[in-house]
């Protein structure tokens, strides 16, 4: 009778510390947060606009747009558009959190059409 006792006492402690330690690895688990830069220029897309956030960088697409996945902390989010214009915001992210950053470059962000 002992001997089944202990036997339950110490599958029930092991069945116990595998499940403590199974779920240790995804406590600390912290989901990215997403950062989504628009670049437009007088509220129209702009594309191939230099985006980046912190050390992470990339060009917008059609719709100028650029989604970045990073840890949580402070990040720089700059832009430079094909004209020289550039523009720049400090962001601080939390884990899991999705932010979307605008930047409006205005008419500077617009080359000139026709001829004077």
């Amino acid at each position: 009778m002992l001997n089944r006792l202990k036997f339950a006492f110490v599958s029930l402690m092991a069945a116990g510390l595998i499940f403590c330690f199974g779920n240790v690895s995804t406590a600390f688990y912290e989901p990215p947060a997403t950062v989504i830069v628009q670049v437009t220029a007088m509220g129209s897309p702009i594309e191939h606009a230099e985006v980046s956030v912190g050390d992470n960088s990339d060009s917008t697409g059609h719709n100028g747009n650029r989604v970045f996945q990073v840890d949580k902390g402070s990040y720089t989010v700059s832009v430079a558009d094909s004209h020289g214009n550039t523009d720049s915001r400090e962001v601080r992210v939390s884990p899991g959190e999705i932010i979307q950053i605008t930047f409006d470059l205005g008419a500077a962000g617009r080359p000139a059409s026709g001829s004077h």
